[in-house]
């Protein structure tokens, strides 16, 4: 059974275990979230998106839930630090 997208274009996601927080820039047809920005909490660490194509499989999803305003706000802070978009 193939998952349904719980997210949309421009949604700021988090994984509260892990710390790990992206925004959604849309998903594939082979069922990838491909992100604007991705956080890796665990390195410490934004990823490059642009060259190395950073997706997620859908099926993860389920770890994740939407950002809240502060936590939006926070990972800006991170993409703007770190030299992001």
């Amino acid at each position: 059974m193939k998952s349904e997208p719980k997210f949309n274009k421009d949604d700021y996601i988090i994984n509260h275990s892990s710390g790990d927080m992206g925004i959604v820039k849309g998903i594939t047809k082979k069922g990838y979230y491909q992100f604007k920005a991705y956080y890796d909490a665990m390195f410490n660490e934004l990823k490059d998106v642009k060259n190395l194509n950073y997706d997620l499989q859908i099926n993860y999803q389920k770890f994740f839930e939407l950002c809240t305003d502060e936590e939006k706000k926070k990972f800006d802070e991170i993409i703007k630090e770190k030299g992001g978009n």
